[in-house]
């Protein structure tokens, strides 16, 4: 017999936490639940550019010259957002919170967890990133429970995927009842943008202006992180650079719907859609 599934919610950073547990015991997934949202809550404090003691509005407060120590958690997700800020050809940013002509840059250093900036001051707003972030920190929370099977989302646009109840995984439907189409999630992520719920919010980096409205992206990773740090960057590359990614990096799919036209979804090569 199938080992039940319990569900769980919970709300921080100004939207909503699930996750999904596949064991046999329900007392005992509602304990590892409640270690999650401890988790969840904790990152929070540290990376929410609303919270003015956070280490995020902290650095983005610093002038050249000044120097923060911050967490080795902290630490560790900022170098993420460089690495994925390189990866993405400049697509995603962690930086916009504002944009000036006198924008600063991080400086890091890894020995000490030192943060400083030069050339102006530095402005993070991390977004989904820090969600997904939060995500794949809960995740390795759950190895110490010993639970392997489960599905940890965020607010429905961030979807972290262990084992599922079946062999293919969890089924996750794409584009709406419109398309038909789905993935499976097994051992990843999925991370989705657009701005259909929260209107012309997401900025191109590259141009400094908004995004085009019309499309709506998903993107296939090993981690929530970086899922939603690529799928931000789906909304702004054309599909020629998102195909030109996912072929230099391993373990990464895009998928594009134009609203324009709905039913047909663009994909990159091989297609992640079943």
């Amino acid at each position: 017999m199938a080992n039940p599934i319990h569900i769980f919610r919970h709300d921080a950073m100004a939207t909503y936490f699930e996750v999904r547990l596949v064991t046999q015991d329900a007392s005992y997934a509602k304990q590892a639940a409640q270690a999650l949202w401890g988790i969840i809550d904790k990152t929070e404090s540290e990376l929410s550019r609303y919270l003015p003691t956070s280490e995020i509005s902290l650095i983005s407060n610093l002038t050249p010259g000044k120097v923060l120590q911050v967490s080795p958690r902290v630490f560790e997700c900022l170098k993420l957002c460089l690495t994925y800020q390189a990866m993405t050809l400049g697509a995603f940013d962690p930086a916009l919170g504002v944009y000036t002509q006198n924008r600063g840059q991080l400086l890091m250093d890894e020995s000490s967890y030192h943060v400083a900036v030069e050339n102006g001051p530095v402005s993070l707003d991390l977004g989904a990133f820090g969600k997904g972030y939060s995500l794949d920190l809960a995740a390795e929370e759950l190895k110490a429970w010993d639970i392997d099977q489960a599905l940890l989302v965020s607010g429905g646009s961030s979807l972290l995927a262990l084992g599922g109840p079946e062999p293919e995984g969890w089924k996750i439907g794409i584009g709406g009842s419109v398309t038909g189409s789905y993935v499976h999630l097994k051992h990843n992520a999925l991370g989705s943008s657009g701005t259909t719920v929260k209107g012309n919010h997401i900025i191109n980096p590259l141009s400094q202006d908004n995004v085009d409205a019309n499309r709506r992206t998903w993107a296939i990773a090993k981690t929530a992180a970086q899922a939603d740090a690529l799928s931000t960057a789906w909304m702004i590359l054309d599909k020629e650079k998102i195909q030109s990614v996912c072929q230099t990096q391993t373990n990464i799919s895009g998928i594009i719907q134009d609203l324009n036209s709905p039913k047909s979804l663009w994909t990159t090569t091989p297609s992640p859609l079943s």
